[in-house]
């Protein structure tokens, strides 16, 4: 798929989330420590078919090693330009790009972790699949000997643990910084203005005050599509406010008893349900598509846009200049920030990379400055240390200002969750016929909620 949901496969076979290739392709415009073992313990061959390392070396920078990076076209050159500063860093590492067309990257990759010829490292499709046939490297003495947990926010690196056949909690498989697209409230300057929008909404209340005003001026408050389902954006955000990160999350990740039907849920649903009703949407929201939407935002014709921040390409063709950005405002003022990412810099180590220790360097590396540049070079937002001290998002400021700062408030409240559809594809498709519901008013929002948790339970069973 294009740009719908550009977090998720069309399937996700093991609930490994990432973005679909073809999607990225579009996007992509944006200490030492001691050794804990003996020099070389991650490149010997019987630690390379070993998926769970205890001893590592991370004093590896000098000794000279070569690593394959498997990369899908539409990652190239993102993946081309981390791979140049990591060597320009660590000139005797070497670091070589295979590349494979993206229709083919998720079928390939199996046989290549399976075999003789693996590559060291690896952005994984079928986590939990990899995993089970024992292909990737628990990565938690590497976590250990790094610091990577105090690195990157616990919502960043909760995508690469597995534990019990479930992905967000346990051992670490996949690691490195924190980037990804940030998806938010786009919003027309020039009507921003109009409404007398001076600042940035700091809770729904607020937010809805400015719709508010946007309608009696005769402005449509928000611009969507809903022929595909793209009101699913603003639900999901909806949804992790009022649930809250963790918990949509856990939903995604099939953490048992994960429960969408909840009094939190039907809230974000209430909420939608209201916007709908007070007119804040296009009358023909659900004959619109994606591109339509586009046509729309770039025309004038609405003040808010929900969407990530790879429509940037799109929209700066025509529209550069005139729209800003601005993270999802939490449920009540000084709540904590949510809203939905992929982390584009979390890469995998194969079990049977034959050197471990220094594809554990890459991965540190990728929590530099050096290589948060690459990734905003390649339109992502992108964190390197921690969690980022909590900012108040402004409407000043560059739109790629204005992008790093909505990613770092969230990541400050450890907010990154993911889209609700990535559970199941049952799950996606229900979704969107319910959205389509609710905008024609033929289901309510505590009959929407129940059918949609018994659409997962159902895929769950059968999975």
């Amino acid at each position: 798929m294009p740009e719908q949901h550009p977090t998720s496969p069309v399937r996700i076979t093991g609930r490994r989330l990432r973005a679909p290739l073809a999607s990225v392709a579009a996007v992509s415009a944006l200490v030492t420590l001691a050794a804990c073992s003996a020099p070389g313990s991650g490149s010997d061959s019987d630690a390379a078919a070993n998926p769970t390392p205890t001893a590592v070396n991370t004093a590896v920078a000098d000794t000279p090693a070569e690593l394959t990076l498997f990369s899908a076209a539409g990652l190239q050159t993102y993946e081309q330009g981390l791979a140049d500063a990591f060597m320009a860093k660590y000139p005797k590492i070497k670091v070589k790009l295979r590349v494979e067309a993206d229709n083919n990257y998720n079928t390939v990759l199996p046989r290549l972790l399976a075999s003789d010829s693996t590559p060291d490292l690896v952005q994984p499709y079928d986590l939990l699949g990899g995993v089970k046939d024992n292909l990737l490297t628990n990565l938690d003495a590497y976590d250990k000997a790094y610091g990577w947990s105090s690195k990157v926010p616990a919502s960043a690196l909760a995508p690469g643990r597995v534990s019990n056949g479930a992905v967000g909690g346990g051992p670490l498989y996949q690691a490195g910084g924190s980037a990804g697209p940030l998806v938010g409230v786009f919003y027309n300057k020039e009507l921003a203005a109009k409404v007398g929008m001076k600042t940035v909404p700091a809770s729904i209340a607020e937010l809805e005050a400015v719709m508010a005003k946007a309608k009696k001026s005769g402005i449509t408050p928000i611009v969507a599509s809903n022929q595909d389902g793209l009101i699913g954006h603003l639900y999901n955000l909806l949804l992790g406010d009022y649930m809250g990160a963790e918990k949509l999350s856990d939903i995604v990740y099939h953490q048992p008893g994960a429960n969408l039907d909840t009094p939190e849920a039907v809230k974000a649903t209430e909420t939608l349900q209201k916007w709908i009703k007070a007119g804040y949407f296009a009358s023909d929201v659900n004959a619109l598509n994606q591109e339509a939407s586009y046509g729309k935002f770039t025309g004038g014709k609405g003040l808010f846009f929900f969407q990530g921040s790879w429509i940037t390409q799109t929209l700066d063709k025509n529209f550069k200049g005139k729209y800003g950005v601005f993270p999802m405002p939490p449920a009540t003022e000084d709540g904590p920030y949510a809203g939905m990412t992929s982390n584009t810099l979390a890469f995998s180590i194969a079990a049977r990379s034959k050197n471990k220790d220094a594809a554990a360097l890459f991965l540190d590396f990728l929590t530099t400055p050096e290589a948060a540049k690459v990734a905003v070079e390649n339109g992502y937002a992108a964190l390197t240390s921690g969690t980022a001290a909590r900012g108040k998002p402004s409407l000043s400021g560059t739109l790629t200002e204005q992008i790093q700062a909505g990613y770092a408030a969230i990541a400050a409240d450890n907010g990154f969750d993911s889209w609700l559809q990535n559970a199941d594809p049952a799950l996606n498709t229900k979704l969107t016929q319910q959205l389509q519901l609710l905008v024609s008013g033929n289901v309510e929002p505590a009959a929407m909620v129940e059918t949609l948790q018994t659409t997962y339970a159902d895929a769950l069973k059968s999975s």
